[in-house]
């Protein structure tokens, strides 16, 4: 059983009675996100499809992040989550909630880029409001990297629901 049941069971039902779709785009986590949401019964009435893009390369095919931002701010950066978010919502048919994470999970990170530091963002495709956060979860082992990194990104997603649940009814 995977970690954050509880949290991801909240998600699918406030998405399933606001009638919301769900897409993610994982680097550093390589599918933990969208295991963790998969794992609930009924989770494919609401939960689309999901993107481990962790070269660059898939972060261009896939969803259009420029190279000029992963030459200029990295692949993990604010600008490239943001861009990942924004391919995401482009392919959406319907009212999707998007989530895009990147970060370094380690073991080995740079002076600019630590182990530890992620960037996740959340974004409902048919509404303007956006939240990027990015975090410093410090020098921990890869796995809890990730998975702080899918709880925050559990968390924020609820979050965003919540606040823009009057615009998006």
């Amino acid at each position: 059983m995977l970690k954050f049941q509880k949290i991801s069971k909240n998600l699918l039902e406030v998405c399933f009675r606001k009638n919301i779709k769900i897409m993610t785009a994982e680097s550093c986590t390589g599918g933990l996100l969208s295991a963790n949401i998969t794992q609930v019964a009924g989770s494919s009435s609401v939960f689309s499809y999901g993107f481990i893009c962790y070269s660059n390369e898939s972060k261009r095919k896939f969803l259009n992040v420029s190279d000029k931002t992963i030459n200029s701010f990295g692949a993990v950066s604010y600008e490239t989550v943001k861009q990942m978010l924004t391919g995401l919502c482009n392919q959406a048919k319907s009212k999707t909630l998007t989530i895009a994470i990147s970060g370094v999970a380690g073991p080995s990170g740079s002076e600019s880029k630590p182990v530890g530091l992620v960037f996740i963002g959340v974004k409902i495709s048919s509404h303007e409001t956006e939240v990027i956060t990015e975090y410093n979860f410090g020098n921990l082992e890869r796995n809890k990297i990730q998975q702080k990194s899918v709880h925050e990104a559990l968390k924020m997603s609820l979050d965003i629901l919540k606040n823009v649940k009057e615009f998006i009814l």
